[in-house]
């Protein structure tokens, strides 16, 4: 049964649904929960979808974070093993070292 006045929900993250699209459906509840005119059960609704959604959002972050560790990794590996280069004083930490 859907509700009188509120939006059509997305599907379901999964395949299909990219990062970017979670983002904006998270963005769009924050923006009705502010507003402050929905139903206890509409916001109660809301704020559970947010909540899954930052869950999904925050998984799709740890694993892109896993794919650039991994990838970094293999570039340092192929410029030479991990070991530092004699300029690394002057190359500061947060710079990669290739």
């Amino acid at each position: 049964m859907k509700r009188k006045g509120t939006e059509t929900e997305p599907p379901e993250a999964g395949e299909g649904v990219t990062f970017e699209q979670m983002m904006k459906r998270l963005e769009e509840l924050v923006l009705r929960l502010e507003r402050g005119d929905l139903s206890l059960e509409e916001s109660i609704h809301s704020f559970e979808e947010g909540i899954r959604l930052v869950k999904q959002c925050t998984s799709v972050l740890g694993e892109a974070e896993k794919r650039i560790q991994r990838l970094t990794e293999e570039g340092a590996a192929l410029t030479g093993g991990g070991q530092e280069p004699e300029d690394a004083e002057e190359r500061g930490d947060d710079e990669l070292p290739f």
